[in-house]
């Protein structure tokens, strides 16, 4: 009977169980999808897929852009690339401003953000966000031969 006490708390913490995080691509730590994104306003986004031959070559999606954030103090990286299936493809790639820690200016910045992911053509579109916010949608991407 004095084990009976104990049947709720176990019940809970077997219920409770870790979320995991998507890590950014190219990037060092884990990153939590962010609940807001610092990103004020963004511009000059372009998508292409390189499949240029060559030994070892590999098609690549490359994805470039500027964001404007509000401090000196961040850094950016992306999230793995989602695809939809379709034909041809829909891809989602997640923007990730992460505060650095260190003292920064609180001017607002443009960075200059530039991602690249193995891909095989043809993609439809490239859809890129930043926690709630959809900063573009690139349609059509064109491949580079």
């Amino acid at each position: 009977m004095r084990h009976a006490a104990f049947l709720p708390l176990l019940l809970v913490s077997a219920c409770v169980q870790p979320q995991p995080t998507a890590a950014p691509a190219s990037a060092g730590p884990a990153q939590p999808a962010l609940a807001s994104c610092p990103v004020s306003e963004s511009s000059d986004w372009h998508a292409w897929i390189n499949a240029m031959p060559g030994p070892n070559a590999t098609p690549t999606l490359i994805v470039t852009g500027k964001a404007v954030v509000s401090s000196g103090g961040y850094s950016v990286g992306w999230g793995d690339p989602l695809v939809m299936e379709s034909y041809p493809v829909q891809v989602s790639v997640e923007l990730r401003p992460v505060r650095a820690s260190e003292m920064h200016t609180q001017a607002l910045v443009t960075k200059e953000v530039r991602g690249e992911w193995p891909m095989r053509e043809p993609v439809g579109s490239v859809t890129i966000t930043c926690g709630p916010k959809t900063l573009a949608r690139i349609s059509p991407v064109e491949s580079a031969r």
